[in-house]
């Protein structure tokens, strides 16, 4: 994976050894140990969490290396994965420290992790700050503005009128910090979501029911690379996000 942020320096390789232990869950105990697999943490983990660790840098901006998936804290891989499907590919399965929904994270994607200063309570005035920079960063090179729906989703409009998400996020927020992570989807994704990703146990409302397909789209189709958004939206959260990060 390739990461951009801060003080980084891009690793030469997909897979890094750990130089630190996977970030805590704060005593949680994973009620699926065969089939959830721990993340191998370090400074480049493959789900961006390494903003955990307040000696690493706030930001962190990357294109998976391979396919996994990312379970939210307390889901059932059973509910909303097909199971069967990543084993016979040998697709990993993991647990973020965060809520949200079941995600798969692949190549042609961008990865935001930021960490931020905790300052108030809830969850959607944070959502609503990272996308204050990641708004305008697809915009310049979309040449068009994603719109804020549900839980710090991003979206942007379909050919039939609907909002199709770009990006969804979840967030862990202590007395201190809150840590961000999102994913942007660049490329199309459907076709991994589709195999792997059940009909999510929850919903926001704007997405009336409506399948993978349907729900979803890509910034590919409007001349996005992950490399050049990698770039406009390092900049833009540098300048945005760093009067709030710690």
């Amino acid at each position: 994976m390739n990461d951009v942020g801060p003080g980084t320096v891009a690793p030469t390789t997909n897979h890094q050894p750990p130089t630190t232990p996977p970030a805590s869950a704060g005593g949680f105990i994973e009620p699926f140990p065969t089939l959830v697999t721990p993340q191998p943490g370090g400074p480049h983990d493959p789900l961006g969490e390494s903003i955990l660790d307040q000696a690493q840098p706030w930001l962190r901006l990357f294109e998976p290396g391979d396919v996994r998936l990312v379970l939210g804290r307390n889901q059932d891989p059973n509910r909303e994965l097909i199971v069967a499907h990543a084993q016979a590919d040998g697709v990993p399965i993991h647990r973020r420290v965060a809520g949200g929904g079941a995600v798969v994270l692949a190549p042609g994607m961008l990865v935001v992790a930021v960490r931020l200063q905790s300052t108030g309570y809830g969850t959607d005035c944070y959502f609503d700050l990272v996308n204050s920079a990641l708004r305008p960063a697809v915009a310049a090179l979309a040449g068009i503005e994603p719109v804020c729906r549900g839980h710090g989703d991003l979206t942007l409009p379909g050919g039939d009128g609907q909002p199709r998400k770009i990006l969804g996020a979840s967030l862990r927020q202590t007395s201190r910090l809150a840590y961000y992570l999102g994913v942007l989807m660049v490329a199309d994704a459907v076709p991994q979501m589709e195999r792997y990703l059940r009909a999510p146990s929850r919903q926001p409302d704007y997405r009336l029911d409506r399948g993978h397909r349907t729900f979803c789209t890509n910034l590919a189709m409007h001349g996005v690379s992950v490399a050049a958004l990698r770039a406009v939206t390092h900049d833009f959260c540098s300048k945005i996000l760093s009067p709030h990060a710690r």
